[in-house]
């Protein structure tokens, strides 16, 4: 068994955590090379502009997204508790948003993300402080705890949590740059190929060919020539004229240039798939129409972030180290990302406020608005006008219906 070094510093003895069995269940290098030659690393992976925006897109939406704690009830009724301190400030000069967005970083481009469990002198978790998963070793003892190292030092899970990326093996996320090096290889590669053609191939335009050969300084003054007659706003409807068999020739993209553009416009089609993000996101609007982009939005809450989110509330929500007691829980919310246009969303209100599903100050918290006294009832069936609950005629409507006469 492994030692707790947690309770051992609190009886005021600090130990080693031996790790009998080591089973290391993952390592990683600093780059893999891809199928097209480009080594690829999380700076290379980032210098993708689709990957960039992809990748800061969903991190920056989940750490973006409020965060509060509950505790269910007797009866099913849940009720807001006090954020806990590692939640509201994790570390020093860290707040909740940036050690969320390091995780998401660290679950996009390693599929893993750590913090390190900061304890006061009672041993309560008060902080959370960002590990970096470069710097992590993860695996199982024989006795089937899952244990870590940084460096050479050995923790437990009651010093570090961690959060897993997608996995097969239950241990360790699988790291998403190793798996998709060839599709960010190719992308990768792409822009390398486009910036060096931009710098060092021909972007000739256009030329004049002649039939005989020309001096050097007779072909450039043909160019000068040309371009005194034909260069500029105030010559641009002017007529050109050549002489001897001369040709003025315009130069396009051949084959090759061609499919490079089509191989960077697949290229973020490529990411979007492998972040799982609807194009539009990543500012391809090629398919979007002002029709559809709202529930593509929508799609891109439900596709998209809730599963991030939802991996990160079960990890939390699953060590008593950080939520203590019984029934505490933390959980994001995702209506403020989920609400349409103002129009639909006052129409929303209109229909579920005063009903037992929503109250109006709950409403009024949705738009960052103060509460106010007298919301917090529920209208009684019938006298909400058009309610499905109102199934009692109104005092005008006659008991009996008016014979209409036979025309």
């Amino acid at each position: 068994m492994l030692a707790d070094r947690v309770a051992s510093r609190l009886g005021g003895d600090v130990e080693r955590a031996e790790l009998p069995g080591w089973r290391e269940a993952i390592s990683r290098s600093g780059s893999v090379r891809s199928l097209s030659g480009v080594n690829v690393t999380v700076e290379r992976a980032l210098g993708v502009t689709s990957w960039y925006s992809g990748v800061r897109y969903l991190t920056e939406s989940v750490a973006g997204l409020p965060v509060h704690t509950y505790r269910d009830a007797m009866g099913g009724l849940r009720s807001r508790r006090a954020d806990p301190q590692w939640l509201v400030m994790p570390d020093d000069g860290v707040p909740r948003f940036s050690l969320i967005e390091h995780w998401m970083m660290s679950l996009l481009h390693r599929g893993n993300a750590y913090g390190y469990k900061v304890r006061d002198a009672m041993g309560r978790v008060v902080g959370l402080r960002p590990v970096h998963p470069d710097r992590v070793k993860v695996g199982r003892a024989s006795d089937g705890t899952k244990v870590f190292k940084i460096g050479e030092d050995p923790y437990t899970a009651r010093e570090i949590l961690h959060i897993p990326g997608l996995s097969y093996d239950g241990v360790s996320g699988l790291d998403p740059i190793n798996l998709h090096r060839s599709a960010l290889g190719v992308a990768a590669a792409a822009d390398e190929f486009a910036g060096r053609f931009f710098n060092q191939g021909d972007h000739t335009r256009a030329y004049i060919a002649v039939p005989q050969t020309l001096t050097e300084d007779q072909a450039n003054e043909t160019k000068r020539q040309w371009e005194k007659f034909h260069r500029g706003m105030q010559n641009a409807h002017e007529l050109g004229v050549l002489g001897n068999g001369a040709e003025y020739r315009t130069v396009g993209l051949d084959p090759e240039q061609t499919q490079l553009l089509e191989t960077r416009r697949f290229e973020v089609t490529e990411v979007a798939r492998l972040l799982r993000i609807p194009p539009h996101k990543l500012y391809d609007l090629e398919r979007a129409t002002f029709s559809n982009i709202e529930h593509q939005s929508i799609e891109a809450v439900v596709d998209s972030i809730r599963p991030w989110v939802v991996r990160i509330e079960a990890h939390i929500n699953f060590d008593p180290d950080l939520l203590p007691g019984r029934n505490q829980f933390i959980e994001f919310e995702l209506e403020g990302l989920l609400r349409g246009d103002t129009a639909t969303r006052y129409a929303a209100y209109a229909q579920a406020v005063g009903r037992p599903w929503m109250l109006g100050n709950e409403a009024r918290r949705l738009e960052n608005m103060a509460p106010l006294d007298g919301l917090d009832v529920v209208a009684e069936q019938g006298n909400a006008p058009g309610s499905q609950f109102d199934t009692h005629p109104p005092e005008s409507q006659p008991d009996h219906p008016q014979e209409v006469p036979a025309p």
